[in-house]
């Protein structure tokens, strides 16, 4: 079905529209402000070279597979499994740029991903975050090993939902995880192919969320894409995530550690280089609204990305958007930027959203809407097509009463073959609170 078969909409007075605008603004002000954050890495250890153990287990054809030395665990330093290779051929002036690759819940160290870099012209690591030895067959991985089994210089592997919460703060697996991270930046800072002014960080769902927090703790990154996951976790109304918070799981004590140590709203604005966010907005797991709310926070140029149809899973999350690489090569490589989308506005004499836009190469503009209720990932979305100025996008029809959400994003179609896909801010609009009668 094309996306003009989709469209779903009704006409209603430009009034209601203002006032929807007016209501979330006001909402939005009456956030409570951030709690100061805590850092518990220590970051100028964390950016020292590693050591590096060879070692034979778990080859891949093309490239190193090694340990390299984490943060300690219990006593001595952890070893994390990784895979390493640069692309063929001679590396360009300055050294070859290179992408840390950070996988989500359930994966490891995937050699498909190291490749899939190394075609795009960058030298890339994966690693096991989890304290694990490769295994499975997904995603090129060999051998056809038992997946999860760990190795005797292990740190800890994850437990559900910040499970090791009541742990020490070095005997957690978020804090290995960020640090698997930044290491792994102070690795490839040492290897004389690799430019170390041009390594980029990448996450996928989970992983999403350990590079967003890294993005405002080791400022050496050039650039960050968060894929799927991001910050904001406490306040989703996903079920799947909101049971491991307050009131049913967490001590006040342990949520504020949560919310100042491990939550990426802690770190984000602190993470001043730039930043592409990508999901779609109907995502499983992380729902926009808690995802746009990271875009936000972060503290340097940030874009999301939306790709309205995105799988969530490993191999989706780095393939399906080729918006990653077309990012990173605008950082590193003097590409084209992507389009950047400001906040939606209504004219208060026509009741149509407006969005002022920077950038070229937009064939196409819609603007998504919701006017279900509940949980965000559950709910059912709408489009009305915009019209494409040399500034501004404006959209063709008022939006709907009772609408509960909105966005805008644009993308370029050259015979099926699209990209450049870019949303704006997402406005959430709160329902009022029902007056009392009057005594």
């Amino acid at each position: 079905m094309s996306i003009g078969e989709r469209i779903r909409v009704l006409s209603v007075g430009s009034a209601l529209t203002v006032l929807m605008i007016a209501g979330a603004a006001a909402a939005e002000s009456a956030e409570p402000k951030a709690l100061k954050r805590v850092v518990p890495w220590d970051v100028s250890a964390l950016c020292k070279t590693p050591k590096v153990h060879a070692t034979e287990e778990r080859p891949a054809k093309g490239m190193r597979a090694f340990f390299y030395e984490g943060a300690d665990y219990k006593g001595k330093p952890t070893w994390v499994f990784a895979y390493y290779a640069a692309p063929k051929g001679t590396a360009p002036a300055g050294g070859w740029p290179a992408v840390v690759c950070a996988h989500g819940g359930g994966g490891t160290a995937y050699p498909e991903w190291v490749k899939y870099w190394n075609g795009k012209g960058y030298a890339a690591i994966a690693m096991d975050l989890e304290g694990h030895l490769p295994g499975g067959k997904s995603h090129h991985v060999e051998g056809n090993f038992p997946t999860g089994k760990g190795h005797k210089n292990a740190g800890p592997a994850r437990i559900d939902w910040f499970g090791d919460r009541a742990l020490g703060d070095k005997e957690q697996w978020f804090y290995h995880a960020v640090a698997d991270v930044i290491r792994a930046n102070s690795l490839l800072r040492s290897f004389k192919e690799i430019n170390p002014k041009k390594i980029g960080l990448t996450g996928i769902s989970w992983g999403g969320v350990i590079v967003s927090s890294a993005a405002g703790v080791d400022s050496r990154f050039a650039f960050v894409i968060p894929v799927y996951g991001a910050g904001f976790i406490h306040e989703s109304d996903n079920p799947g995530l909101s049971q491991w918070f307050p009131p049913k799981n967490m001590t006040p004590a342990q949520y504020l550690d949560y919310r100042t140590k491990w939550d990426p709203s802690a770190h984000l604005p602190r993470a001043k280089m730039p930043m592409l966010f990508v999901t779609s907005v109907a995502d499983p797991v992380f729902q926009i609204d808690i995802f746009a709310k990271s875009v936000k926070a972060a503290g340097g140029p940030s874009t999301l990305c939306i790709r309205p149809w995105m799988i969530h899973g490993h191999g989706n999350g780095w393939s399906d958007a080729c918006e990653i690489w077309n990012f990173a090569d605008s950082i590193v490589k003097d590409g084209p930027p992507l389009p950047k989308l400001e906040r939606p506005e209504t004219n208060p004499d026509t009741g149509m959203v407006h969005v002022k836009y920077t950038g070229k190469n937009i064939t196409e503009a819609w603007m998504y809407f919701t006017t279900s209720g509940g949980i965000f990932k559950s709910r059912k979305w709408h489009f009305i097509q915009c019209t494409i100025g040399k500034t501004e996008l404006v959209a063709k029809k008022r939006l709907p009463k009772g609408t509960k959400a909105f966005l805008v994003y644009v993308f370029r179609d050259i015979g099926g073959r699209r990209s450049n896909h870019v949303g704006s801010e997402p406005v959430v609009i709160k329902d009022k609170p029902a007056q009392k009668p009057a005594k």
